[in-house]
């Protein structure tokens, strides 16, 4: 019998995840009579995208399994999964994505779901080769599959009720990787004035009375937003 092909790209920057992930579809192909599994790796916005750009009707992108947490490509306006997402989403619609995250803040998971509604959505705390394998079966029937963290996450409000935009996640990201004010204006594409007002607003929002990033950074790990 004919396998039917499945072309996959796994997008995260740990090679641990990948291997995990690459380990389970070889599994999966193992004991199917079905499917196929084709997949590619990418570690980082820029070469996720080149990829994603060789895909096209005659070759399909079936499945994207996505990190939301990854080296961004400023030059291409892409600064986390979640830019990767929308602009899968827009380019090939009927692609099935997996967002596996370590994110377990409400409102960054609302803001996921909101941007391209991902069929499957795991936590980096729920997953292991079971859960990889079941929710990976679901989404390519089509199903819907959030894990556990992600259900419970989903059903709390948004703590404090702190709103952040995108540009807010790409200044707290950079901040906890340690990159200053010259690697801010590269990244972000605003001038230190613009970017300076946005940190005191975040230290605003989290409480932070000192001028320190680093307590800035550490009140938004304990509230999950990085």
């Amino acid at each position: 019998m004919n396998k039917k092909s499945v072309n996959v790209l796994i997008i995260d920057d740990h090679p641990i995840i990948i291997e995990a992930v690459i380990n389970t579809l070889q599994y999966m192909q193992d004991q199917s009579d079905k499917l196929c599994f084709k997949t590619e790796s990418a570690r980082d916005c820029e070469t996720a995208h080149q990829k994603i750009q060789s895909y096209s009707i005659a070759k399909p992108l079936d499945l994207i399994i996505l990190d939301l947490s990854l080296p961004p490509a400023p030059q291409l306006n892409l600064h986390s999964g979640d830019d990767l997402g929308v602009c899968i989403r827009g380019q090939f619609p009927n692609t099935k994505i997996l967002v596996i995250t370590s994110y377990t803040n409400s409102h960054r998971i609302r803001q996921t779901i909101n941007a391209y509604n991902p069929l499957g959505f795991l936590n980096k705390q729920d997953v292991g080769f079971t859960n990889y394998m079941i929710a990976i079966n679901k989404v390519l029937l089509g199903e819907t599959h959030y894990s556990k963290t992600i259900i419970n996450a989903i059903k709390q409000k948004s703590l404090n009720n702190i709103q952040l935009d995108t540009y807010d996640f790409i200044i707290l990201k950079e901040l906890a990787n340690g990159s200053n004010m010259r690697d801010l204006l590269k990244l972000v594409h605003l001038s230190k004035s613009a970017i300076d007002k946005r940190k005191r607003l975040l230290k605003r929002k989290f409480n932070i009375d000192s001028n320190s990033d680093r307590d800035l950074v550490l009140a938004a790990k304990a509230k999950g937003f990085i």
